[in-house]
């Protein structure tokens, strides 16, 4: 049972590293212990690119610090950790009375620092630190946190082409651009690689502005400009929105409602849509040929020549059709009505 107090102030990183040896072998024997301390955080499940994407401001990576020694040095807490490569929150929580979403935040960074301090076997790593005992309220002096554009310092801990991921004095882990690779366990230095995290705020704002023009999209999309009511043996009734598209299609009769599902004219253009409707109509006898079928259009009207499919079935079909287009009288197909305006003039 731990019964050593919990002090989360009591370690703290400083700005200011030790003074770290260089050489070839110096570099050598680092990049070894690099390597293996990457190859245990790969086995806690941690992720060196989450510790560089996921910072954690100061104060927290002091908590966290003292948080690993903590843990070094209750051997209960110890094996745990060790057996299970885990946190174990719920224990932990109650020991150092801190809450456990909080622990869950820094869980990567505290066993990150755990690995370190805790393995006689990264001394190379842990004496590029100067952690400092923070006693009777005296001030640590650190210099000034360095903008993003400012210069950084660090152990190499990984190496790419043009950028490196950097571990330094302050317990941070960093990706730098830099001008060549060095090799993992050399000093390097350079100005902070931003990544996602920094464009946060233009990102939200990108996202709020693409939330408003989907939303705006989506309810013109759905906006009725107008109502096509077709009189046939079932009769439909079709929604149709500013781009000509049928957002609703309903009928009371049961053939009526069969037709719409066999046909499924949700968000076809209302030529197609109209042209399936009676396509099927003609072929399951639901259009009365001994007398014109009507349409009626409420809202807005269907400009001329927009139903050409609808017009040309049924003109191949023969079916007459009367079209109440907004208060104007139209019939389909074309040929009926200059038939009918020349057996007037007989």
């Amino acid at each position: 049972m731990e019964t050593t107090k919990f002090n989360r102030n009591k370690y703290v990183f400083t700005s200011i590293p030790a003074m770290s040896l260089v050489g070839e072998s110096m570099i050598a024997n680092r990049s070894k212990q690099l390597t293996l301390f990457l190859q245990e955080l790969d086995s806690y499940n941690i992720l060196l690119r989450d510790l560089v994407n996921f910072p954690l401001k100061e104060s927290d990576r002091n908590v966290a610090l003292n948080i690993a020694y903590y843990i070094n040095g209750i051997d209960d807490l110890e094996k745990s950790v060790k057996s299970k490569k885990d946190l174990p929150i719920t224990r932990l929580s109650r020991a150092i009375n801190i809450k456990s979403n909080y622990l869950q935040k820094m869980r990567d960074y505290i066993l990150a620092y755990y690995i370190i301090f805790s393995n006689k076997q990264y001394k190379l790593i842990q004496d590029y630190f100067r952690i400092k005992l923070k006693e009777d309220n005296r001030e640590v002096i650190n210099l000034p946190n360095k903008k993003i554009d400012e210069i950084h310092r660090g152990i190499v801990v990984a190496s790419f082409k043009k950028s490196v991921y950097v571990l330094n004095s302050k317990g941070e882990f960093l990706k730098l651009k830099t001008i060549r690779r060095p090799r993992i366990g050399e000093l390097a230095d350079g100005k902070q690689k931003k990544g996602i995290r920094d464009y946060k705020i233009h990102i939200s704002i990108a996202l709020i502005i693409l939330v408003f023009l989907c939303c705006a999209i989506v309810a013109q999309y759905r906006k009725i400009e107008t109502i096509v009511v077709i009189q046939i043996n079932s009769n439909i009734k079709l929604h149709v929105n500013r781009f000509d598209k049928v957002i609703y299609a309903y009928s009371p009769t049961e053939k009526g409602k069969t037709l719409l599902e066999s046909t499924d004219v949700l968000n076809k253009n209302i030529d197609d849509a109209m042209s399936e409707i009676f396509d099927y109509a003609f072929d399951n006898q639901m259009i009365d040929l001994s007398k014109k079928s009507i349409i009626t259009i409420n809202g807005k009207q269907v400009k001329y020549g927009e139903l050409s499919k609808t017009n040309k079935f049924l003109e191949d079909k023969n079916v007459p059709i009367l079209i109440n287009n907004g208060g104007n009288q139209q019939r389909l197909p074309q040929g009926f009505e200059q038939e009918e305006k020349a057996e007037s003039k007989k």
